[in-house]
């Protein structure tokens, strides 16, 4: 349901009308939250499960590959499920309606679909859709966030929809592909053997300057003794060019992009019509209430001591964080500490329309590139109906970064200052504390201080929506 600008033929009048109707359509069904696909980062499942993770009791589902998805339902072999949820976002500065519906039939079947209309685009961190000259009631805009059909069973997922991957270990701490990215089209298969398990998908990013065509695959794979330790390994790829179709040659889920692109088995020959990165995750929990994650990614390799002699740098990031948790049968509260670099030359590439960018923002670490933060926090939930968090620490960006330049290349691979050119250090606080005084309705409010700024930013909205599950035998 994404706005395209150049769909001339629809009004915006008529795109609304559509958008309003599909969302009250979804309105007449809908859910005690449901199973198989990913669950919308709004949603209390969404924001419980970390801190379950970190907890350690979701120990034999954590996985490298995300975002969290809801477990299958138990039901009969026939029954069609269907739930669903319309409801109201909103704080002084935005508002959002949204939907959101399941639909599970014969146990391994699914399809779901989450759309939103909102007022002031910009102001939500994974939105992407077009602001319209026109607007309605005040709102100016719609876009589909999650959707898809798929197959699930105890050992295959097979999905083709709408979304975002977010791989790596650890919670908020990805680097190359992470749960704040705006969304794109992708087919995606799951494959889960026990204690080995992998994942690949393809898909497509999207048109930019009229004619350049980007897309996006990655594969990986990943060990599990479903207790304590989980090791990842996986590779991402973008690819892009003038009026360039879909590559087969990334079609084969166990293929590596350097094998394909130096044997000449792309549809664009050459070495620079795609960037790669690969990277090893790890997730250990030496104690039963200690998680240690990490993640360590390399885009260019200076292997070549002749390279070295020029002074040519690894393209490269790491992340890693430490989470203590104190649980008990009423509540889990962690205390963590994490730090995250990422390189100056990462995430570039010397076609600017293969650097991790879509729609102008990261595909992984909200920050981009060229930057490091260092920050101590505290996660809460009284495993009811209250979820609160509070962070502080410093953070600096260079020059370099792609959030400043999105489609730019980079300037060259020699070593240099880091963070590159003029930049600052920030110091931040931030907080925030989402009280479900209902089933159907939440109350936040969050704030930050930033140092950089004049003044404190502060938040005070409301969740309110409407639901309804049904079952056809």
């Amino acid at each position: 349901m994404a706005m395209n600008k150049e769909n001339k033929s629809e009004t915006p009048y008529s795109q609304f009308k559509i958008a309003y109707i599909i969302i009250v359509t979804i309105c007449i069904w809908s859910p005690k939250i449901l199973h198989s696909q990913e669950i919308p980062n709004e949603f209390f499942k969404f924001q419980s499960n970390k801190i379950l993770n970190d907890a350690g009791e979701n120990g034999s589902t954590l996985s490298t590959f995300g975002p969290s998805r809801y477990k299958a339902p138990a039901q009969s072999s026939d029954s069609l499920w269907i739930e669903s949820r319309f409801g109201i976002w909103s704080d002084q500065n935005a508002t959002a309606l949204y939907g959101f519906g399941h639909f599970r039939y014969k146990k391994h079947f699914y399809a779901y679909l989450y759309p939103r209309v909102v007022k002031n685009p910009s102001y939500f961190q994974r939105y992407s859709g077009i602001a319209r000259d026109i607007e309605r009631g005040g709102f100016s805009s719609g876009e589909t966030d999650l959707s898809g059909i798929g197959f699930q069973n105890d050992w295959l997922i097979f999905q083709m929809g709408r979304g975002r991957q977010s791989w790596g270990s650890g919670e908020s701490i990805q680097l190359a592909l992470g749960e704040q990215s705006a969304p794109y089209d992708y087919t995606m298969l799951g494959l889960d053997f026990g204690q080995i398990r992998a994942r690949y998908f393809h898909g497509f990013l999207e048109t930019v300057n009229e004619s350049i065509n980007r897309y996006i695959a990655g594969r990986g794979v990943e060990w599990t003794n479903k207790r304590s330790l989980t090791i990842g390994l996986s590779e991402i790829a973008i690819y892009s060019g003038e009026n360039r179709p879909i590559d087969v040659g990334y079609f084969n889920p166990i293929s590596t992009h350097l094998e394909i692109e130096l044997n000449d088995r792309l549809n664009a020959l050459g070495t620079g019509s795609a960037n790669a990165v690969w990277q090893c995750s790890i997730d250990w929990r030496p104690l039963e209430n200690v998680r240690l994650s990490g993640n360590l990614l390399y885009d260019e390799f200076v292997l070549d001591k002749i390279q070295f002699d020029e002074g040519k740098e690894n393209g490269m990031a790491y992340s890693v964080k430490a989470v203590y948790s104190l649980t008990n049968n009423e509540s889990i509260t962690s205390f963590y500490l994490s730090n995250i670099k990422v390189g100056t030359p990462t995430f570039r590439h010397g076609s600017g329309y293969n650097n991790f960018i879509q729609r102008q923002k990261p595909l992984g670490w909200i920050h981009g590139s060229d930057g490091q933060e260092l920050k101590i926090g505290l996660n809460y939930f009284n495993r009811k109906n209250i979820i609160g968090m509070i962070e502080a620490g410093i953070r600096s960006s260079g020059e370099e970064s792609i959030t400043q330049r999105p489609y730019d290349q980079y300037e060259d691979y020699l070593a240099g200052p880091f963070p590159s050119g003029e930049f600052e250090d920030i110091q931040f606080i931030s907080g925030r504390c989402q009280w479900w005084w209902k089933p159907q309705l939440s109350i936040f409010i969050e704030g930050e201080w930033l140092s950089i700024t004049n003044g404190d930013i502060i938040k005070i909205g409301m969740d309110a929506f409407f639901q309804n599950h049904f079952v056809f035998n």
